[in-house]
């Protein structure tokens, strides 16, 4: 088993404080029926995560209908209506206007059978202009006291800037939630499990905190980043016959990852030390 592999893999999921939070102010607008709901993160902040969890729990609850688009960037209202129909298992007709008959009447029929409709969206940042219009007619069918869908999206923050040309969609958004990088205990503790759950000791392979506030330094604490560049620092002690990572490792894996333009930083403890032992300007003269 690969630890740090770049595949998403459900048992490997790490569910810091930040992450949480999220599930349950997602699940929370969803038992309510609030609508719209937007979580936002930056690549490789943990969206995908969140999502595993969110459709883990909801996998065996039979009050709820539940889809999930991976990839919503289909330019026409046409294709958009035909997509959700067919994530729900339903079948689309030829016509437009016969499509929206169809998701209306699956709405209705689920809100009649007691059934909540849950239509989860990645990548939302990618949503044509167009279905973002098409968005916007879907969240207004409601009854007189219920939303009779509720829309989950996981988006890039740069949906906000494409959501100020669709004040109509924002306004609709009842709550919303951003995926921030984690903080260094939160990164160790992930890094430990994901070890741990592969049958191995973190500490055993990347010995010392010196070595781990490197990693967090490095990456920023994005948890995509910091399993990159672990999954390619264990690459490089294996290749060289060692059992751990070392500092070398790491700079060697840095190297490796030059193309993603990252950059090591200076950790405040390194940075504090650096200007303590600086003799101060009015010393410099004596």
């Amino acid at each position: 088993m690969k630890p740090f592999a770049a595949t998403p893999d459900p048992q490997f999921a790490y569910g810091t404080r930040e992450h949480q939070l999220a599930v349950a102010k997602i699940q929370y607008a969803v038992e309510e029926r609030q609508g719209i709901f937007l979580l936002q993160g930056e690549v490789g902040a943990g969206k995908t995560t969140v999502s595993q969890f969110m459709l883990n729990a909801w996998r065996d609850d039979e009050s709820l209908v539940v889809a999930h688009i991976t990839n919503p960037s289909v330019r026409t209202a046409s294709q958009f209506l035909r997509l959700i129909l067919a994530h729900f298992g339903e079948e689309a007709a030829h016509f437009q206007s016969d499509n929206w008959d169809a998701l209306r009447g699956f709405l209705v029929g689920n809100y009649k059978s007691g059934k909540t409709t849950v239509l989860v969206i990645d990548e939302a940042q990618t949503i044509s202009a167009e279905n973002m219009e098409t968005l916007t007619h879907i969240s207004n069918e409601q009854t007189q006291k219920d939303k009779l869908i509720q829309i989950v999206l996981l988006a890039q923050p740069n949906i906000a800037r494409k959501l100020t040309y669709k004040p109509a969609l924002r306004d609709r958004i009842a709550h919303g939630s951003t995926l921030n990088p984690l903080s260094f205990q939160d990164a160790v503790a992930m890094m430990r499990h994901r070890v741990q759950v592969a049958g191995g000791n973190f500490d055993t392979l990347f010995p010392g905190e010196q070595l781990h506030r490197r990693l967090y330094n490095i990456t920023k604490g994005v948890p995509r980043r910091l399993c990159m560049l672990c999954d390619n620092a264990l690459l490089n002690a294996f290749a060289m016959g060692a059992k751990t990572v070392d500092d070398q490792t790491i700079s060697d894996a840095l190297d490796d990852l030059a193309f993603k333009g990252w950059k090591e930083s200076e950790s405040n403890t390194d940075r504090d030390a650096k200007s303590t032992s600086k003799p101060s300007k009015k010393g410099a003269k004596k």
